[in-house]
């Protein structure tokens, strides 16, 4: 919205700079985007001011709406009278009703319509203060009496537009739906196809403008135009949005009918632009207007605590100085219906204003935001601490995301001869399973014993459906009855599952499949995580669901806290898993939580650098490479640093019974930089007592 500000000082005036009044408009919601002088067509060169209005402030579309912020922000007098009673001076003796004939058929799109008709007048160019603040807004003159229509749209915001009575079919005015490709010549030369879903005003026959939007060329004023129908409306903002969008016309008119017009400044808006043109153009105003306004508007008032601004505020505001501040915003003021409470009445150019809170926002504004005094908050801030068991909860999620397993979430309910089968996973003999009495079906028989069941449905479903791969893991609870106690116990439980091939990657390849040691990997890695040190037993033959010889159980700080394994050929039949291996874990989590470390101590970065060394041995079959991780550690403390296990290899080049490790050792001291001669005899002591504890030589 351009701003001339020689034409805004016929509304309010002001005795600060330019720059000084944009920046108050900035501060009280309206950004100034720039601030220059334009040329007028004399050479003359006149402020201009470009405001950036926001959607909640079409009022502001406008030099009324405008200055009358410019009055509220200063505190200084609103200069605007109504042209009602210079109007009722003008009439003439014809009434109006004799020229023009107005029927809505879409009252819900068209609220208001009015209708005025001037006879005899006489067209032609625009005086020089009008042509001036024309230009200074960047449109071109046309003539006196479509100069006067845009001029008033932006003096009040109210869009008009003027029709030549002669050029109207039957000397009628239709509101209405377009025909089913109706064709509209507008005034800016496009030819359009009308959809049924376009608002137009139509006389006898035709379509004469596109509502809200633009006129059409076939009723437009000229030099030979004699009677003027002077239309001013309200018409709902979406429908006008669509149309503009749409049939891509984009004017003055559409962009203000699409944030809301003052519903009361139909009237108001049209009589002055009546006037003016009587005054330009000539003419006599016929008696009285065609004003369809079928369900006038009744604005609720909003009752406004003063407490509350205060609340929100963040401050006392006296009762006094909000009163002023709503009155200079031209918000009238009822009856207080309470001791503390304002009752406010919103006018009509304001329909934004629906709430408590909108008021007050209102007030900080012309309080000034940068006027706000600092406050320190009344009340304590209480951090959150986040418990252990929810943090090993978000770090078991997120490290089994990062490795590429997909969460599963499943019903607490399975078959009760499902959860027969998995009733082992945890369960001992002393405890039974939670039967339901009202089940749903047989297949939400039973409270789950297990997370297994859960993550196998999801996997054949999905192999089903054409998944080549699956990784999947679950947070969870599981339910038994220990009949000992006589009591129904609850366990949080974590478990995964993978099947299937390998995902496309360099480093793997896509025709093989998952196999027991990957899924050991994730497990490791999410111990890892969860600073917790794992070992890895053989298990027994208890769980019949996991194939025979090819399981093992998670023990964590000298407890059995879980299980991993291959899923046995049994139950790859029931859930029809066809030449297909899958290998899943389950963990008691809250053996996890009772076993995770305390809070973790800072450690400096070490100053001096580590070195490294590589040991292969051969060692037998039999021998765990945790027990020959343990006792690198022992022998080469306190300069050992890590030992990671790299390599593992056994074949046709190994000797039979006989497998090779290969370790990376990681030596470092905290006082020095260590030499060959301070760790060749760790290594050689390392390699002479592995090779008298286990047999394990180097291989060559």
């Amino acid at each position: 919205m351009l701003i001339q500000l020689d034409w805004l000082k016929d509304y309010v005036e002001w005795d600060i700079s330019s720059e000084e009044l944009a920046e108050v408009l900035s501060m009280g919601g309206l950004e100034i985007e720039s601030l220059e002088k334009v040329p007028l067509p004399d050479g003359k060169l006149t402020e201009v001011m470009e405001v950036n209005v926001t959607p909640n402030r079409g009022y502001c579309l406008s030099y009324r709406g405008v200055a009358g912020e410019v009055a509220a922000l200063l505190g200084t007098a609103f200069n605007w009278t109504s042209p009602e009673g210079e109007l009722a001076k003008a009439w003439g003796e014809i009434p109006v009703t004799q020229k023009i004939v107005v029927e809505n058929r879409e009252e819900t799109l068209c609220p208001r319509y009015s209708a005025m008709v001037i006879e005899n007048v006489t067209p032609g160019p625009s005086p020089k203060w009008l042509a001036d603040r024309l230009v200074a807004m960047g449109l071109r003159p046309i003539n006196n009496i479509v100069d006067v229509t845009n001029y008033v749209m932006f003096e009040t915001g109210q869009p008009m537009h003027a029709f030549d009575r002669d050029l109207l079919a039957g000397f009628k005015i239709v509101i209405r739906r377009a025909h089913k490709k109706e064709t509209f010549a507008s005034l800016d030369g496009s030819k359009l196809v009308l959809g049924e879903d376009a608002l137009v005003i139509a006389d006898a026959e035709k379509p004469v403008a596109l509502a809200g939007v633009m006129g059409g060329a076939n009723s437009e004023v000229s030099l030979s135009t004699r009677t003027v129908v002077l239309e001013s409306a309200c018409f709902d903002p979406v429908t006008v949005r669509q149309a503009s969008k749409k049939y891509g016309i984009r004017t003055d008119s559409s962009f203000r009918f699409e944030r809301s017009v003052d519903i009361s400044a139909v009237i108001s808006a049209q009589s002055r632009a009546a006037l003016l043109i009587r005054q330009l153009a000539g003419g006599e105003i016929c008696r009285d207007r065609i004003d369809l306004y079928p369900s006038p508007v009744i604005a609720k008032p909003i009752d406004l605590r003063i407490s509350r601004v205060g609340k929100i505020l963040g401050f006392p505001l006296k009762e006094q100085k909000i009163v002023e501040y709503l009155k200079r915003l031209g918000l009238q003021l009822e009856a207080s219906p309470s001791s503390g409470v304002l009752r406010v009445k919103v006018p009509e150019f304001r329909p934004t204003l629906t709430r408590e809170i909108d008021l007050i926002e209102e007030i900080a504004r012309l309080h000034g935001f940068g006027d706000i005094e600092l406050a320190h908050p009344a009340g304590e801030i209480i951090p959150v601490e986040v418990s252990r068991k929810k943090t090993a909860f978000k770090t078991a999620k997120d490290t089994l995301c990062h490795l590429g397993f997909s969460e599963a979430v499943n019903y607490s309910f399975v078959g009760s001869d499902k959860a027969e089968i998995f009733k082992k996973a945890f369960c001992d003999p002393k405890t039974e399973l939670v039967n339901l009495n009202n089940p749903l079906s047989n297949d939400w028989s039973t409270m789950r014993s297990s997370l297994l069941p859960g993550l196998l449905n999801n996997a054949a479903m999905n192999m089903s459906q054409g998944q080549k791969t699956v990784k999947l893991f679950e947070q969870g609870r599981i339910y038994f009855n220990d009949e000992i106690e006589k009591s129904a116990v609850e366990k949080n439980s974590l478990s995964a599952l993978v099947a299937g091939n390998y995902e496309y990657s360099l480093w793997k390849d896509p025709s093989k499949g998952y196999d027991f040691f990957d899924l050991k990997g994730s497990l490791e890695t999410l111990f890892a995580h969860l600073k917790l040190k794992v070992e890895f037993k053989p298990s027994g033959d208890e769980r019949k669901f996991l194939a025979e010889g090819k399981s093992a159980d998670c023990w964590i700080g000298g407890r059995k806290a879980g299980f991993l394994g291959e899923v046995s050929e049994n139950i790859l039949r029931r859930w029809s898993f066809n030449r297909l291996f899958v290998y899943v874990f389950e963990i008691d989590f809250d053996k996890v939580i009772e076993s995770l470390p305390e809070r973790p101590r800072f450690e400096p970065i070490a100053k001096y650098p580590e070195t490294y060394r590589d040991i292969s041995l051969l060692v037998d079959q039999a021998v765990a490479s945790s027990v020959i991780y343990d006792l690198i550690l022992k022998t080469s403390a306190p300069l050992i640093r890590r030992v990671d296990l790299y390599d593992y290899f056994a074949g046709k080049k190994i000797e039979k019974g006989k497998k090779s490790l290969t370790f990376s050792l990681a030596f470092q001291s905290a006082e020095k930089t260590l030499t060959d001669a301070e760790v060749n005899p760790v290594f050689e002591k390392i390699v002479q007592t592995l090779s008298e504890e286990l047999g394990a030589r180097l291989r060559e």
